[in-house]
């Protein structure tokens, strides 16, 4: 950690004021997981990032260091890893790590275990850690330096989780049971290492998951052997996908979009800026080719999406508005050992499966 007295006082400074605006905006509500936002430098653990150009913005570099300085202690997802042409990691936005730390119900003074599939910086690990001691925190990632580098970081703030390169898909049942598994990566369905892993227990002392299936967080508690049910958080959720090797998904260059006549269709360009209408798709159809516009904070402006079959869009429009617009809190998700479903308004609704 810093030893610059002006440098410290400064990063204290801004950090209180994001941890106020956090609070004022009702993500950050819990008084122990303030304390761990106030006491955990999140500029430690990302010293650079890259911009929606790919340019490095860095501590260490005189032309970009107040930007640096801005930008990592705002609300803002920084990518912090390229493989390529591709962002392959990043810091996520402080609001949602707020919401997904507080809807993961950890329990002072009991002995609580907690899972974290991807480290990344390390940044959410230490706010885990802060809150839950050392030895409650394991987490794992797939990429050798990252985890090195995660790793250094936490020892440099006085954090020392259990930290594991592994295939976060595997969880790490070396430690296992865990109470809490959280991923800060995008899953297609539950890995069932993960519900092997939790602990046993009924209502509230059952183990539970809080995943991003999809683009919204859905929270399940282990309900027996291989069998958990849930349901989504409200509001949506954009996180990089569940990775199961340092290669693994990562493209050489950026992916052509594919091109092609363009058509009329049913859907409304408006219904793409609904997060509720691309909640569904992505449930339906997880794997169309997006395309989003930036501005220079890297936030999204515009959306545009390919589909080799706009019927299948259409249909899942018409199914949308049908059942007035429903956003990712009347869904849910019930997961056996045949299959995983996701369900609209009850397991007796309309549902999907999951692919694995």
């Amino acid at each position: 950690m810093t030893t610059d007295p002006d440098l410290a006082q400064a990063t204290a400074a801004r950090r209180a004021a994001l941890v106020q605006a956090l609070s004022d905006s009702g993500d950050l509500t819990d008084p122990a997981w303030r304390t761990a936002f106030e006491r955990v430098p999140r500029h430690v653990f990302v010293p650079y990032f890259y911009d929606h150009t790919g340019r490095r913005i860095s501590a260490g570099d005189a032309e970009t260091r107040d930007a640096w300085f801005d930008a990592v202690h705002e609300d803002r997802a920084l990518v912090t890893h390229r493989t390529g042409g591709a962002a392959t990691s990043s810091s996520s936005q402080p609001s949602v790590m707020a919401i997904m730390l507080e809807a993961l119900r950890v329990e002072d003074g009991v002995g609580m275990k907690v899972l974290e599939i991807g480290t990344g910086t390390g940044y959410n690990a230490a706010l885990l850690t802060h809150r839950l001691g050392n030895d409650s925190v394991v987490t794992v990632d797939t990429e050798p330096d990252l985890i090195a580098a995660a790793r250094a970081r936490l020892i440099e703030t006085g954090y020392e989780p259990h930290v594991v390169l592994a295939d976060g898909t595997h969880g790490h049942p070396d430690l296992a049971p865990y109470d809490r598994i959280i991923a800060t990566c995008r899953i297609d369905s539950v890995p069932p290492a993960w519900l092997r892993q939790l602990t046993d227990g009924t209502g509230s002392d059952a183990g539970q998951i809080l995943a991003p299936l999809g683009n919204a967080l859905v929270r399940v508690r282990r309900t027996g052997p291989l069998q958990a049910e849930g349901r989504f958080l409200p509001g949506g959720a954009c996180f990089m996908p569940l990775r199961h090797g340092t290669a693994d998904g990562i493209p050489t260059r950026r992916p052509a979009l594919p091109t092609g006549k363009a058509r009329s269709t049913d859907v409304p360009a408006s219904a793409l800026a609904d997060n509720a209408y691309r909640f569904l798709l992505s449930i339906v159809e997880p794997h169309l080719d997006w395309q989003y516009d930036l501005d220079d904070a890297g936030r999204p402006t515009a959306a545009r999406v390919w589909s080799p079959d706009w019927s299948r869009l259409e249909e899942v429009y018409r199914l949308f508005t049908e059942h007035d617009g429903p956003g990712p809190e009347r869904y849910g998700l019930t997961v056996d050992q045949e299959a995983q479903h996701v369900w609209l308004d009850g397991p007796g609704g309309p549902c999907w499966s999951l692919r694995p």
